[in-house]
């Protein structure tokens, strides 16, 4: 503990430390609920428990799929809302007046921990060995939930009473329709005026993301018998030729892209193409190819510029060749995700970059966070400065999946100091 930290941050952090042994227990009742994307609905329960318990106002709704459909930002979904609910803890601020209001944001969902026999611990079962705790979304991100409910918890065991109102948002549906769930809440009226995202940042404060579109292209060929191919046009040709010219754009978009938030990664606009499908029949000449992935972005330009940098770049291709001239690949956004960047001297992030400083000693320099969550639609669409911080972990999404207990309980302090800094004491 730092001997420069106030009696009441020392007092704060000594509740953290004594709430270690609930913080682990709580990721492991988190991880033992299973919740891969669709079938969130056990995990919910036991966030919703864990917040009545803690005398917060709970709100627990399944999404209506018809108003969250009508807004910009909702993106597709596989699955029905029914059953999935989202869950939002108030602690209500004893003066309000005097305090500002902090949303913290958590997704309850997960990707499915298949392939189970590559595992070494049970997916399921928050298994602890050499200090790293185990399961499916220990890192992505039940870890997170884990630290800001916790967080709260503690301030509020030690005595004491925020100011401005609390709000503990567990969403679903993050890690397929990437917003909806946050959307959802924004959406039945859930608003701060500051969130934290709890995704695992490995302890560094990041107020910035980047932005997303997935993309669809469709070549088009002509199909013809393959004895007679001289008759149509391969459309796996086409395609090879447009999968090829990706890389191009990848790097010259990323030789004039930059942000400062972003600069360690080697990569500015990464172009990934991830699914190819192409041929209707045995020994016919493949009709067309569809090719499919995502185009991440930087700060600076919404997905509605980088959809139409897209369309440009595929009509230049198609003009060097001159099948593809009168047959120009056919262009579809499936899905999006805008990028967005705090201020350098905002508030917020001056508040939870002095906080992390206080418990780690040395915060390092803000970055960006580098891929997409739900930190887009509170900054964007809910006009609140947002700030992606969590805990150390690795192989999110991959086998034997981890969070570092020690940056839990780091973590769940930084969130602790930045509600009592933020939302003040009354």
């Amino acid at each position: 503990m730092s001997a420069d930290m106030t009696e009441l941050h020392q007092r704060i952090v000594r509740s953290v430390e004594e709430h270690r042994p609930t913080v682990i227990a709580f990721l492991q009742d988190l991880i033992k609920a299973p919740s891969v994307t669709g079938q969130e609905g056990v995990c919910a329960v036991v966030c919703a428990e864990k917040l009545t318990s803690m005398g917060l106002e709970v709100d627990t709704w399944d999404t209506d799929p018809t108003e969250l459909r009508a807004h910009p930002a909702a993106n597709p979904s596989s699955f029905s809302y029914e059953g999935r609910p989202n869950v939002v803890g108030r602690y209500q601020g004893a003066n309000p007046a005097s305090g500002r209001s902090l949303m913290l944001n958590g997704h309850v969902d997960v990707v499915t921990a298949e392939s189970v026999a590559k595992w070494t611990h049970d997916p399921w079962g928050g298994e602890i060995a050499e200090n790293k705790l185990y399961g499916r979304g220990a890192n992505d991100m039940k870890g997170g939930i884990a630290c800001m409910v916790v967080a709260l918890q503690s301030v509020l065991a030690a005595g004491l009473r925020p100011a401005g109102d609390v709000l503990v948002e567990c969403v679903i549906e993050e890690e397929e329709g990437v917003g909806n769930g946050t959307l959802a809440s924004l959406l039945r009226g859930y608003t701060a005026d500051a969130c934290i995202v709890t995704e695992a940042t490995d302890l560094r404060v990041q107020p910035a993301m980047r932005g997303a579109i997935r993309w669809k292209i469709t070549v088009e060929g002509q199909s013809s018998h393959g004895v007679e191919k001289w008759k149509g046009v391969d459309g796996i040709e086409k395609g090879f030729a447009v999968w090829q010219s990706l890389r191009y754009f990848q790097d010259a978009m990323s030789g004039i892209n930059s942000h400062p938030y972003f600069a360690e990664y080697p990569i500015s606009i990464p172009v990934t193409p991830d699914v190819i499908r192409a041929g209707a029949w045995r020994g016919m000449v493949a009709p067309d190819c569809v090719i499919e992935g995502y185009l991440e972005t930087l700060p600076g330009h919404d997905t509605a510029y980088w959809e139409e940098q897209v369309r440009s770049y595929l009509h230049a291709v198609a003009s060097t060749d001159p099948w593809l001239r009168n047959h120009v690949p056919r262009l579809e956004v499936t899905e999006r995700y805008e990028a967005y960047a705090e201020d350098d001297d905002s508030p917020f992030v001056a508040a939870m970059q002095c906080a992390a400083t206080e418990v780690l000693g040395e915060a390092g320099p803000l970055s960006g966070l580098n891929g997409g969550c739900d930190a887009y639609i509170r900054h964007v669409y809910g006009h609140a400065p947002t700030v992606v911080f969590g805990p150390t972990g690795d192989r999110a999404h991959g086998a034997d999946e981890y969070v570092d207990i020690d940056s839990l309980v780091a973590a769940t302090k930084v969130m602790a100091l930045t509600i009592a800094d933020w939302c003040g004491i009354a």
